[in-house]
């Protein structure tokens, strides 16, 4: 098939979604299809990098307007949800204005079959991409998620105001930007983002969980004893967001901390690393708890080596492609029992924690990670099922592409037998001219 790719941001070396259009292009590549991609010029040295010169060339950028950078500036000015749901939002919807009519051009230059957008992957987000002059596939989308109950006070009562009228406003925005109302087809990744899609939706909907992860890429480590006497060591790996749960997990680790004998490794970067950083200087945790900023995915993948047990305390994940990457590297996981962590981890490789509240959330983390520091069997066994759970579940990204190309084709196959078919008003017309 002859793909055009749409995906503002698409990176190996940043986060998220992101890695999202650069894993699907790379497996497409390699299983022969012919394949192109729009997105974002901040991506453009990243792609430049990564890709063989062969493929950068296959790749167009569109820049921001001055209007999308005056919106970022105004952005930046409210608190963090907000921002992201209401400014990034507006930001993205310019760059899919503008991002349509280059893809327009593309279709028609490069005779494409179907245009695939994989991100973002909020089901309520709305597309720009219709009457492109081929049939569009959106996803596979996520979201859809509220925070537990018991922690639904994060957000406070402007934030809480702003974001439910951003979703009440989204079904109007969808009708004046009909991108996924008219997609051929809409790919979901459980029945949760089902339900969040806008109503009105004309095209398929296929059910592909979102995240997914390269077994080539991450590699399951050599199984090694433990070496007496060294410390167990924890591993967090995401954004500093509130709804990360990362205060949380500090103040959960103290009393191993405190206790001797565990360590913890916190890695990214985000609105909240100073705080973090003052969390564990207050609560005299330095000695015990790293943070180590944005790494590489080389320093990275070297890290998840070097650790015993991977901890994801997030309130409101509707993926897990981080998670993902420490079970195929062998690593057990410790999350809570809400979204990504409930639903792409199984019993036999992760202790979950319920979000009861935010001192059983702390009581909860404690107990895993004590548990875990006390059996290194525990670790061996689960971590060894973490990897086998990936690959026997179809989670990994050769399988995940395979099976949205597969909805691709169908699209494609769609669209053209619709093309073909005979339509039904001028048969009624000259019905009518007889009578």
């Amino acid at each position: 098939m002859r793909i055009l790719m749409v995906a503002e941001n698409a990176s190996l070396r940043l986060s998220g979604e992101t890695l999202l259009p650069c894993c699907y292009f790379e497996q497409f590549v390699a299983a022969g299809q012919d394949v192109r991609l729009l997105c974002h010029e901040r991506v453009r040295e990243d792609l430049r990098a990564d890709l063989p010169p062969e493929q950068f060339a296959r790749v167009r950028f569109v820049k921001d307007s001055a209007l999308q950078k005056l919106v970022f500036r105004l952005g930046r000015h409210f608190p963090y949800r907000v921002e992201d749901l209401v400014f990034n939002q507006l930001i993205q919807m310019l760059t899919q204005l503008r991002m349509r009519g280059i893809a327009r051009d593309m279709v028609r230059a490069f005779d494409i079959d179907v245009v695939f957008q994989p991100a973002p992957i909020a089901a309520k987000t709305v597309s720009f991409l219709h009457g492109l002059g081929a049939p569009v596939v959106i996803g596979p989308m996520s979201g859809g998620m509220d925070l537990p109950p018991a922690f639904r006070r994060m957000d406070g009562p402007f934030s809480r105001l702003a974001i439910a009228a951003a979703r009440r406003g989204s079904a109007l925005l969808h009708r004046l930007f009909p991108g996924k109302l008219r997609a051929q087809a809409l790919i979901v990744a459980n029945a949760q983002t089902r339900a969040a899609l806008p109503p009105g939706v004309r095209g398929k909907v296929h059910e592909v969980m979102e995240s997914a992860v390269d077994l080539e890429r991450w590699k399951a480590r050599p199984e090694t004893a433990p070496v007496p006497g060294a410390p167990v060591s924890f591993i967090f790996c995401s954004r500093f967001v509130d709804w990360k749960g990362i205060r949380l997990l500090v103040s959960a680790f103290a009393p191993l901390a405190r206790s001797g004998g565990a360590m913890l490794h916190l890695v990214g970067d985000g609105e909240l690393f100073d705080e973090i950083r003052q969390q564990v200087w207050r609560e005299r945790l330095s000695g015990q708890v790293m943070l180590h900023g944005r790494l590489s995915r080389e320093r990275y993948q070297d890290m998840l080596r070097e650790t015993d047990v991977y901890v994801t305390p997030s309130l409101r994940e509707c993926g897990g492609m981080a998670m993902m990457e420490a079970m195929a590297v062998g690593l057990p996981v410790i999350g809570i029992d809400w979204g990504g962590a409930a639903q792409y981890a199984s019993p036999d490789c992760a202790l979950l924690v319920k979000p009861a509240s935010e001192a059983e959330v702390i009581s909860g983390l404690t107990a895993a990670m004590a548990r875990m520091a006390a059996s290194p069997e525990m670790r061996r066994s689960m971590g060894t099922a973490a990897r086998r759970h990936l690959e026997a579940a179809g989670h990994g990204w050769a399988d995940k592409a395979r099976r949205v190309l597969e909805v691709l084709e169908e699209a494609a196959a769609d669209a053209d037998r619709a093309r073909l078919r005979p339509s039904r008003a001028p048969t009624a017309g000259i019905l009518q001219a007889v009578r």
